[in-house]
């Protein structure tokens, strides 16, 4: 029996990727984490029933959100994430040695959680230590704090609809 994972894009346009297992299915306070190991794509992260990344093509978004703010910006210290629970910015950030502190807002603890045990090769720099993890929401972060920050680059999931 053929295993499947489909998305529905419109009532008209459905995603389906073959899928050899199901990795991971949890649901945390916020939403349903799935990791799927599949034949097209490797591994790929859902949230509520939608593709987040696949390991196969995960390098664009990350490389794009992260390096081009940074190379147009002249010298950036200090940043701010908001949500990016997956680890493919961070990993980016940190291969700028002039970057001194990053502070990374994810709301969901489970999801860091779940991608540094299936999405190693995303989430492997989570640990570094000039990165701040603070599980909270991001907007009533920013309204709690006074800090000023060279970068903010925005990674997380559309806060109304789907995605």
């Amino acid at each position: 029996m053929e295993f499947w994972f489909s998305e529905m894009h419109t009532p008209h346009v459905k995603l389906s990727i073959r899928v050899d297992r199901q990795l991971y299915s949890g649901k945390s306070e916020f939403q349903r984490i799935d990791v799927f190991d599949s034949p097209e794509f490797g591994r790929f992260l859902t949230l509520d029933g939608y593709m987040m990344l696949t390991e196969k093509d995960e390098f664009i978004y990350h490389e794009m959100i992260t390096h081009v703010p940074m190379a147009v910006h002249p010298h950036v210290e200090k940043v701010l994430v908001i949500g990016a629970g997956d680890g493919g910015v961070i990993r980016e950030l940190v291969q700028y040695q002039d970057l001194q502190h990053i502070d990374m807002v994810e709301i969901d603890p489970l999801v860091v959680e779940v991608c540094k045990k299936y999405l190693p090769k995303t989430a492997c720099r989570l640990e570094d230590p000039r990165l701040t993890i603070h599980y909270e929401d991001g907007l009533k972060f920013i309204r709690s704090r006074q800090e000023e920050y060279d970068l903010i680059i925005v990674d997380s999931t559309d806060p109304f609809g789907p995605g």
